[in-house]
């Protein structure tokens, strides 16, 4: 029987996740899929219509996260009134739908770097002001990752912070160890639901579950 195969660009806009979800699903096994050459491409067959919802603009991310924690983001009242709609869904809809949800309507939320450092510059890089602490690291989740370690930067301090760590922003690495959200404006603490969305990225039970109690959280 033939096959046909994607790349992994149309893999991500047929499911409206971006490509490092098509990425993990892949490692995950839950995407079939084979590489050619340096390219991964993907078993059409998995990518029926109407399985994932689509991904919500970074601005619109932004202000559902907002309202979500208390706030009143600026938007039009038809937007607030769909807003409210979602945030009713997370509250009170079935927990096993939260990482499925929250994954796909937060996809767009930032701009994902991943680079490599020495071990022993976690640390020091955790504690820049310049970094707002999300994911794995963000001490409302509850984990312990010293190895590892997952931030919010304005992209106004990105290549700043590059150099000061000696960051290579271009490669990617087989083994990344420090996962950079980059936004547009200032940082501050992330929206429970921005750290909750990169926990539910990593796909592991220990991670799945603290985001899961990360959005639940009264």
């Amino acid at each position: 029987m033939r096959v046909d195969l994607v790349p992994v660009s149309e893999a991500a806009r047929r499911l409206g996740v971006n490509r490092y979800r098509i990425h993990q699903r892949i490692a995950a096994g839950s995407l079939r899929a084979e590489k050619v050459g340096s390219i991964w491409l993907v078993d059409a067959r998995d990518l029926r219509p109407g399985r994932r919802s689509r991904p919500m603009s970074s601005r619109m991310a932004r202000a559902l996260a907002e309202l979500f924690d208390g706030g009143s983001p600026d938007v039009s009242g038809s937007e607030l009134a769909r807003l409210k709609v979602k945030v009713e869904a997370l509250r009170n809809g079935p927990e096993g739908d939260l990482p499925g949800k929250v994954s796909a309507w937060l996809a767009d939320r930032a701009e994902r770097v991943e680079v490599a450092v020495h071990p022993q510059d976690v640390g020091q890089l955790r504690a820049d002001p310049r970094l707002a602490l999300s994911g794995v690291s963000d001490p409302r989740a509850g984990l312990s990752w010293s190895a590892q370690m997952e931030a919010y930067v304005a992209r106004d301090d990105l290549l700043g912070l590059a150099d000061d760590y000696f960051l290579d922003l271009d490669q990617r690495p087989d083994a990344p160890n420090v996962v950079l959200h980059v936004v547009e404006g200032g940082v501050g603490v992330p929206p429970r639901l921005f750290s909750a969305a990169d926990l539910f990225d990593r796909a592991g039970a220990r991670e799945v579950r603290a985001g899961i109690e990360l959005v639940r959280r009264p």
